[in-house]
C-alpha cells in the first residue's frame, strides 16, 4: 500500500468529524466539484497531498463515481504512484466499462509497469470505444513498436496524424519507425514536419542529421547537428553530434575540421575507444604518425578487445617502420576477429 493510501483512514476521521456538523452530501459535492475543476493536464501541478487525501476521502464516502476514480487515478499517475493509478482506473472501468479515457490511461500505466500486452489490449479497447481519439491511436502505435509490429504501429500513427495533423510526437515517432523500416525519404519528411511543429526539438534535429548523413547530404546533416548543439550546448549527448559532424566533414575531405570535431567529442567523453581510433585515423591522413599511434594506444588501453584499434595501431607502427610491432597488433586483431580476411592477411609474417 502506498504512503498516500496509509493516510486515508486519518483523513477519513477528519472528514467524518466535519460531516457530523454538516450534511455529508455537501462534503461529497465539494469533493466532486474540486475534482471536476482540475484540468487533466494540470493534475500534476494542482494535486498536492492535501488535495489527494480530500479526494480519496470523498470517494470513500461516495465511491460510485467512475469519473472521480479516473481523476484520482490520473493524479496518482502524475505523482508516480503507478500501482495506485492502476487500481483507480480499474475501479472506474468496473463502474463504467465503456469509459474510453480510462482504458487509454490504464494502458499507459500498464505500459509503465512493463505489461505491454496488457497495455495494447487497453489501447485497442479505447480505440474501439472512441475511434477519433488521436492519443489512443498514438499510444497504441507506440506500444506496437515495442512488439516489433511495425506495420500495425505505422497504421496507428498515421491514423493519429489523420485526426490531428499537428501531432508533433506522432510525426517524430513515425519518423523513427520509418527509419527502422528503411524508408529514408519518409523518415526525413516526418522529422522535418516534427521540427516545423517543434523547432527546438534537440533529438529531432540530431536524428534528422543522422538520416541526412545516411543520404549523403553532408551539408544538410551538419546544419542539423549544429542546430542541435546551439539549442542545447550542455546536453550530455552532444559528443554524438560532434562525431557526426566529423564524419560529414571527413566525407567532404575536410580533415582538419574532422580532427577538431573528434577532439571536442573526446573532450566531452574521453573514454570512448572508438573515437580515439577515429582521431588516430584522421591524424594518420595528416601524416602525424606519433599522434595517431598515441590515439590508437589509448583506444587499446581503454578496450583491449577492440580489434579495429589493434589493426589501426598496426598500420601506424608499420608506417613508422616498426614491422615487428605492427605484426603483433595485426595478430591481436585477427585473434579478436578471425573472420576478417584483411586482419588474417596482415597477420602473416
Amino acid at each position: 500500500m502506498s504512503e498516500d493510501n496509509n493516510q486515508v483512514p486519518s483523513a477519513l476521521v477528519a472528514v467524518g468529524t466535519k460531516a457530523l456538523a454538516v450534511r455529508s452530501e455537501n462534503l461529497i459535492k465539494r469533493g466532486l466539484a474540486l475534482a471536476k475543476s482540475l484540468q487533466p493536464g494540470d493534475a500534476g501541478e494542482h494535486y498536492n497531498s492535501e488535495t489527494l487525501q480530500e479526494l480519496k476521502a470523498t470517494l470513500c464516502l461516495q465511491p460510485g463515481y467512475a469519473g472521480e476514480h479516473y481523476t484520482l487515478g490520473k493524479a496518482l499517475y502524475d505523482k508516480e504512484d503507478i500501482d495506485g493509478a492502476i487500481a483507480e482506473y480499474r475501479e472506474a472501468l468496473r463502474l463504467n466499462p465503456e469509459f474510453a479515457g480510462a482504458h487509454c490511461n490504464l494502458g499507459n500505466a500498464l505500459y509503465d509497469k512493463g505489461d505491454v500486452d496488457g497495455a495494447i489490449a487497453e489501447y485497442r479497447e479505447a480505440v474501439r470505444l472512441n475511434p477519433n481519439d488521436e492519443n489512443a491511436h498514438f499510444h497504441l502505435g507506440f506500444a506496437l513498436v515495442d512488439k516489433d509490429n511495425w506495420d500495425g504501429a505505422t497504421f496507428e500513427l498515421r491514423e493519429a496524424l489523420r485526426l490531428n495533423p499537428n501531432f508533433e510526437a506522432a510525426h517524430y515517432l513515425l519518423a523513427f519507425l520509418l527509419g527502422l523500416m528503411g524508408n529514408r525519404d519518409g523518415q526525413i519528411t516526418e522529422y522535418r514536419e516534427a521540427l516545423r511543429l517543434g523547432p527546438e526539438n534537440y533529438d529531432a534535429h540530431l536524428n534528422l542529421g543522422l538520416a541526412l548523413n545516411e543520404e549523403g547530404d553532408w551539408n544538410g546533416a551538419t546544419a542539423e547537428f549544429r542546430e542541435a548543439l546551439r539549442l542545447s550546448p550542455l546536453n550530455p549527448d552532444n559528443h554524438r553530434a560532434h562525431v557526426e559532424i566529423a564524419l560529414a566533414l571527413a566525407a567532404k575531405g575536410d580533415t582538419d575540421g574532422e580532427i577538431a570535431e573528434v577532439r571536442e567529442a573526446l573532450r566531452l567523453k574521453p573514454n570512448h575507444d572508438g573515437r580515439h581510433v577515429l582521431l588516430g585515423a584522421a591524424l594518420r591522413l595528416k601524416g602525424e604518425l606519433d599522434g595517431a599511434i598515441a590515439e590508437c594506444r589509448e583506444a587499446v588501453r581503454l578496450n583491449p578487445d577492440n580489434a579495429m584499434a589493434h589493426n589501426h595501431l598496426g598500420l601506424d607502427l608499420e608506417n613508422r617502420g616498426d614491422r615487428q610491432g605492427a605484426l603483433e597488433q595485426y595478430r591481436a586483431a585477427y585473434i579478436l576477429d578471425p573472420k576478417n580476411a584483411t586482419y588474417k592477411h596482415r597477420s602473416l609474417p
